[in-house]
């Protein structure tokens, strides 16, 4: 491949910093044999958990096994979650819920939206689903799942005010409320707000830290302190502790010093956004709205492996979304120039449609 290739498969393909590869460097000959020993792992763990605003988290290797982790310590076999009709725990997850958490998920949906757009089901549908009650015939709804920021959307961020209503209702309810927050940093960027204000009225919250700055370590699950003693026997059920962890802890946790990037990434995907959505036969679902992902939808005359591959032939990748339609993630390794590129490799497919 050539090696002006631009990469918008994934966020988790940004580069570590010089100052995160030292810091690692640093910390590479580190050991230590219990499953919360090590000194950098614990300086993480509690970094995170003063950034959302929480006692207490608990380092995984990817933000999907923090989710399933999540269902599993809240929610008994059985049990009912309540989900996003487009939700990543819901569509990309292997059907972990169920298959390892034993619960059903339950698609909140926005009756006055097509199907492919149930982005943010409106508060009376939440309440709604949450008042429908358990009798001998329906089970518990034990949890909520709500995303931060909404991968199907686009990257759109959880206007504040929602996530507010979805988390009274929840607990008028009775019932929990879990955030896959794989991306919730950019959205406390993008709405100028600090992170823990997004996860007040949250029970668990997985966080993504490899989306953000590349970090090795990949995610955390965050919450009270008796959530993560359960997280952490359920995480050695699903396969064991990790470690040694060391340098992969400080290289993240020196990431976490450099979020003043992410507002510029939320700039340059905007602008990549607006750009596109300008175009002939090309749709960019509010444009404005966009942090660090965007999500195009093409003419139907241009099928998604045709797309893909006109992509490709200009060195740009993304990744396949659907039926005519394709996810860009941009990232702190992507420039102002390669965003210009991509812009002329879409202009130019769009000019041929």
């Amino acid at each position: 491949m050539s090696m002006d290739l631009i990469d918008l498969r994934s966020d988790f393909l940004a580069p570590l910093s010089q100052a995160m590869r030292a810091a690692a460097a640093t910390a590479a000959d580190a050991r230590h044999f219990g499953l919360r020993e090590d000194p950098w792992q614990q300086r993480l763990e509690a970094r995170v958990a003063e950034l959302l605003g929480k006692e207490d988290a608990l380092i995984f290797p990817t933000c999907s096994m923090a989710n399933t982790v999540a269902l599993m310590a809240q929610c008994r076999p059985g049990d009912t979650v309540l989900c996003p009709a487009d939700a990543h725990v819901l569509l990309s997850e292997g059907n972990a819920a169920a298959a390892l958490a034993g619960v059903a998920l339950h698609a909140v949906a926005d009756p006055g939206e097509a199907a492919e757009r149930q982005w943010f089901a409106p508060t009376a549908a939440w309440a709604q689903a949450l008042g429908t009650g358990a009798d001998a015939q329906r089970a518990p709804v034990t949890l909520c799942v709500l995303e931060n920021t909404h991968n199907r959307a686009g990257g759109w961020a959880l206007p504040v005010d929602h996530l507010d209503a979805v988390a009274q209702a929840a607990a008028s309810a009775g019932v929990g409320l879990h955030m896959d927050g794989a991306r919730l940093l950019y959205a406390a960027a993008a709405q100028g707000v600090a992170p823990a204000r997004l996860a007040r009225g949250c029970d668990s919250i997985a966080l993504s830290l490899n989306k953000h700055t590349g970090a090795p370590v990949a995610a955390l699950l965050v919450g009270s302190r008796a959530l993560i003693e359960r997280a952490l026997v359920l995480r050695q059920r699903l396969g064991g502790g990790l470690r040694p962890v060391g340098a992969a802890c400080a290289a993240a946790l020196q990431g976490l010093s450099e979020l003043d990037e992410l507002p510029a990434v939320i700039e340059r995907t905007r602008r990549l956004a607006h750009a596109l959505a300008a175009l002939p036969r090309i749709t960019v679902n509010e444009p404005e709205r966009s942090t660090n992902l965007v999500v195009v939808e093409f003419a139907p005359s241009l099928g998604t492996d045709h797309a893909l591959s006109e992509l490709a032939s200009r060195n740009v990748l993304a990744l396949p979304f659907g039926p005519g339609r394709l996810r860009l993630a941009l990232h702190r390794g992507i420039t102002d120039a390669q965003v210009d590129a991509v812009l002329a490799a879409a202009t130019l497919i769009s000019s041929r449609l």
